[in-house]
């Protein structure tokens, strides 16, 4: 079973998230900000990491960057959620997400998201 990790820190967003995830036969892990994030990632590393963007404590930005630096997990796929536009998009990237998917959220193109993640993880 796949295991994908939501870093999300509205609760409405990460319950529905995490409960279609889960309908959907993956097992799902939880983190309200970055930091929380980092450190579930480096502790049980996921097959995928889903993230917003603008979170307290440590952002979505800074959280890439450190798992993209880190030796256990830098390979972790990364999908960025924001619905702040192309240059939160460009930075997203820039800072090593694999992929993007704008808020608000339609299920059907993040589940693919996810899907083709995952599929060449």
């Amino acid at each position: 079973m796949k295991k994908v990790l939501v870093v999300e820190d509205h609760h409405d967003t990460s319950f529905l998230l995490c409960r279609l995830l889960k309908t959907e036969g993956y097992e799902v892990e939880h983190a309200i900000d970055g930091m929380v994030g980092l450190s579930s990632a480096s502790s049980a590393p996921p097959d995928l990491i889903v993230t917003d963007i603008h979170m307290p404590r440590m952002d979505g930005i800074e959280m890439i960057r450190r798992i993209r630096g880190s030796e256990f997990i830098s390979g972790t796929p990364i999908i960025v959620m924001s619905a702040y536009g192309k240059r939160v998009i460009d930075d997203a990237l820039n800072a090593g997400a694999d992929g993007f998917v704008e808020k608000p959220i339609d299920l059907e193109t993040f589940l693919e998201t996810v899907r083709s993640k995952l599929a060449i993880a």
